[in-house]
């Protein structure tokens, strides 16, 4: 199962658009990972963070994947889109300065990823 676990200080106007983000999220992770939308988890904690001796927003996301199977000969290419794409929804969602935004990105193996049965 594709995961993004992402933590912000950032304080979203309303529910509606927490979910709006949320939404998005997972609907582009789908299409990026070539994954059905019930497969793609996505989490979002809102916490305290603090960098640089600042408490102005800040974002990190970690996301766990599958390469596609169609990617494998192209891993640094999928991984540019994957990250532009993420780095995008982000600042489009928060306005957060790029330099505070952090991204991890872990490749699972079939084997160890749960699968989804639907």
């Amino acid at each position: 199962m594709p995961i993004a676990q992402m933590k912000t200080n950032f304080k979203f106007g309303s529910d509606a658009a927490r979910t709006d983000f949320l939404d998005e999220a997972a609907s582009e992770l789908s299409v990026i990972l070539r994954k059905p939308l019930p497969a793609i988890m996505v989490m979002l904690d809102d916490c305290s963070m603090y960098m640089n001796k600042s408490e102005d927003t800040v974002f990190f996301a970690e996301f766990r994947y599958i390469l596609p199977q169609e990617c494998a000969d192209c891993k640094s290419e999928f991984l540019k889109e994957l990250a532009d794409r993420m780095l995008a929804l982000i600042q489009k969602h928060t306005h957060v300065d790029p330099y505070r935004i952090y991204m991890q990105f872990t490749e699972m193996t079939r084997e160890g990823a749960w699968r989804y049965t639907g």
